[in-house]
């Protein structure tokens, strides 16, 4: 494994100690960063740290960042990305990312292009894409889709999500 992979890796066991475990991580992450300023999944870490810290701003700028980078690696985008292969899942992560900043910026057809995007390079939805297009396309935030996939999971029923996706489909061919 790559130095920076490490880093990396350390980064992610830190998230799960709060505040001060995001602290840590994004000192890790700063280090991979050292090794290798273009690496996306760097910046999609550091914007899962700065997440868990409310630094809104940083989050910001680091999923703008791996976006970027991701645009360098694919100036043309591929026909399939599937989420299988692990060196995608990075690349994946940064244009849901920059889509979920972009609705949050009322840029909806922004986001809507790179969340249909997203299906079309994994076709498998390995990301719950559906979910969050159709909640767009029904006027409800990513919040209130949340809590219909809670519900679902608590009572093992994912009617209700699975007739929002459908309807919406249907209307706007996703």
């Amino acid at each position: 494994m790559d130095q920076k992979d490490e880093y990396y890796y350390d980064a992610m066991d830190c998230l799960g100690m709060g505040k001060s475990g995001a602290e840590r991580a994004i000192q890790f992450l700063q280090k991979a960063l050292d090794l290798d300023p273009h690496y996306v999944q760097t910046y999609v870490g550091l914007a899962n740290a700065y997440g868990i810290s409310g630094n809104k701003e940083k989050l910001t700028e680091c999923v703008r960042k791996a976006y970027d980078e991701t645009l360098k690696v694919f100036p043309i985008w591929p026909k399939i990305m599937p989420w299988g292969v692990l060196e995608n899942r990075a690349y994946l992560r940064a244009i849901q990312w920059m889509a979920e900043i972009f609705t949050e910026e009322n840029e909806k057809d922004k986001a809507i292009d790179l969340y249909k995007l997203l299906l079309k390079l994994n076709p498998n939805d390995n990301q719950g894409i559906r979910y969050v297009l159709a909640g767009i396309y029904a006027g409800i935030n990513g919040d209130s889709i949340n809590k219909i996939f809670d519900e679902g999971n608590k009572k093992q029923n994912w009617d209700k999500l699975e007739n929002l996706v459908r309807t919406q489909n249907a209307k706007h061919h996703f």
